[in-house]
């Protein structure tokens, strides 16, 4: 058989071979230049949601957590508490007659005020509590593992604080006071409730009943009646009983 014909064949053959292979490499090279293109968006995708999600949680005239974050983390906590049988409690803030400071000195100092306080609230809290504003001039602090006469603690030093603080304006000082409301939940008080957001309700209330007492004072509310006989009838004194501030 004639040489020059298995030559000729054998060439092609060869040469279809090799343009295939060259084919198949820059095929794989574009996946692979896809697949960092695409590692990269992915990045800067992900980038931007962490950032978005702090964006969402954090206040942004205080720089601290904000309700948002709260109702996320308060669903964490109880189940948490629940699953442990620890106590979980609530420090609920409200700023005395906040509004007259924005109506006096305007909204800019009454931002100001907002994040001077918020940093007070910060030095007093501990590192795995929850301290968020909840809306307008009012502070909420979920403290884990701690009992009502810890909370009530926390409570009384931050309100003990702010009274003696004075608060910055240009040439002139503001004083400030807060009305502190705490509740919590103990290990036998599970059975009671399903919803966490009971923990804040009934420590705003009890702040609403300092706030018709005379403002700048902590009370606490148990959840159940049966609970009542177990703390100090003065509960709207100061001297809360056993707590040393």
């Amino acid at each position: 058989m004639d040489n020059t014909y298995w030559s000729k064949h054998s060439s092609g053959a060869s040469g279809e071979g090799f343009h295939l292979f060259n084919l198949l490499l820059k095929f794989g090279e574009d996946i692979i230049k896809k697949n960092k293109e695409l590692l990269a968006e992915n990045r800067s995708l992900q980038f931007e949601v962490e950032k978005l999600k702090k964006v969402n949680f954090i206040d942004d005239t205080t720089g601290v957590h904000n309700k948002r974050y709260l109702q996320l983390r308060l669903k964490e906590e109880f189940a948490r508490a629940k699953r442990h049988s620890f106590p979980i409690s609530c420090v609920f803030i409200d700023l005395d007659d906040f509004k007259s400071v924005n109506d006096t000195y305007g909204h800019m100092v009454g931002d100001r005020l907002l994040k001077e306080f918020a940093l007070i609230l910060t030095k007093f809290c501990r590192s795995e509590d929850i301290m968020v504003r909840f809306g307008g001039e009012e502070f909420v602090v979920i403290m884990s593992n701690s009992d009502d006469r810890e909370a009530v603690t926390l409570a009384e030093r931050i309100r003990a604080e702010v009274a003696s603080h004075r608060f910055s304006n240009e040439n002139s000082e503001i004083s400030l006071s807060v009305s502190l409301g705490v509740s919590t939940l103990h290990s036998d008080d599970f059975g009671y409730i399903k919803d966490p957001e009971e923990l804040v309700a009934i420590a705003d209330s009890a702040m609403y009943m300092v706030k018709k007492s005379g403002k700048n004072n902590t009370c606490y509310l148990p959840f159940r009646t049966e609970r009542v006989s177990n703390i100090p009838f003065d509960i709207f004194e100061r001297q809360y009983e056993g707590v040393s501030i």
